[in-house]
């Protein structure tokens, strides 16, 4: 009786032990399994560079940089030296006053009004500047207040027109700019053309307005190579740019915001009681009025006589192109 107790443990212990056996080697085949299950490869990283996706509503505004076409700006002027190169753009605010930066003024002697490139030719008028005047507290390139104007010849009002100032006072009402200047992404030694590019502005302090580009599609060259030049909103000038960008960025893409910072401007309205003393005490007795922008500049009207001798009557005509001309200004 006591063999077969002993041989009845020995069973059972067999028994058992291969139960164990067997769990362990359905274990260690679910853990393969789940093993093979996250060899999957991983979805590839979004990019580590510093953008962001464009989750913000597209300014519709926002553009490349676009060439200006002839007569598009009749307020933007070319500043050059004595040498007759170019240095900056600058802005007709009245007959005989351009605004720019201050940096841009210490150097000016002349400026083309009417030009779509920075080279003076057929289409274009020189006009000599006659005095600069920076703003009060202007002392240098460090200086904050890097605004000034130019005292220039009577502008031909056939060729020029006037931006007016806006009126905004608080920089943060501010959202889709337009940023004007010549050669803005052109290369060293190329023809700086007039060009235009819309902007979103962003306001670090009431006391400088940032344009920054992104979340567009263009693979046009994007940077800012000049100053002097204005910001405008709804047809006035609302700052003049400061400082510009000279690092072109070749592409950007509407998926990933690059939030590319274009230029640096100083708000109209932060000197805007200065530029409206200068402007009130500038002479204006005999000097021709200047259209607002957006208006094109005046055409001249030049009265034609023609006469007809028939009996001894003379008869004259109405001036036969005034209405002709008149149409096409306000078109």
């Amino acid at each position: 009786m006591t063999r077969f107790t002993d041989i009845l443990r020995f069973l059972i212990f067999v028994i058992v032990i291969s139960a164990c056996n067997g769990e362990n080697i359905n274990d260690d085949n679910s853990d393969d399994g789940k093993d093979d299950s996250m060899d999957i490869a991983d979805p590839p990283d979004p990019p580590t560079s510093n953008v962001s996706l464009c989750t913000r509503r597209k300014n519709t505004q926002m553009h490349e940089i676009r060439a200006a076409s002839a007569k598009q700006f009749p307020f933007i002027v070319a500043i050059l030296n004595a040498r007759n190169d170019y240095i900056c753009a600058g802005s007709i605010v009245s007959n005989g006053i351009i605004l720019t930066s201050a940096q841009c003024a210490e150097s000016a002697k002349y400026v083309l009004i009417n030009a779509t490139k920075d080279k003076k030719n057929e289409s274009t008028e020189s006009v000599h500047v006659i005095r600069t005047e920076h703003f009060p507290t202007y002392k240098g390139p460090t200086s904050k207040m890097d605004v000034a104007v130019l005292y220039t010849d009577k502008l031909n009002n056939t060729l020029a027109s006037k931006i007016n100032l806006s009126n905004h006072t608080f920089s943060r009402n501010l959202n889709e700019i337009e940023a004007i200047g010549f050669g803005l992404n052109a290369d060293v030694g190329q023809v700086k053309e007039l060009q235009y590019v819309g902007l979103d502005a962003r306001i670090a302090d009431e006391e400088l307005i940032f344009g920054f580009i992104d979340c567009i599609d263009t693979k046009v060259n994007t940077c800012f190579k000049d100053k002097g030049g204005p910001l405008i909103v709804n047809n006035e000038l609302v700052g003049i740019i400061t400082n510009g960008q000279d690092e072109c960025t070749s592409e950007i893409m509407s998926t990933y915001s690059i939030n590319k910072l274009m230029v640096t401007a100083m708000p109209i309205y932060t000197f805007k009681s200065w530029l409206d003393e200068k402007i009130a005490k500038h002479p204006q007795l005999g000097v021709e009025t200047l259209q607002s922008y957006p208006i094109k500049p005046a055409v001249r009207m030049q009265k034609v006589h023609l006469t007809k001798r028939n009996s001894g009557a003379i008869y004259k005509a109405v001036p036969l192109y005034y209405m002709l001309m008149l149409f096409l200004n306000l078109c």
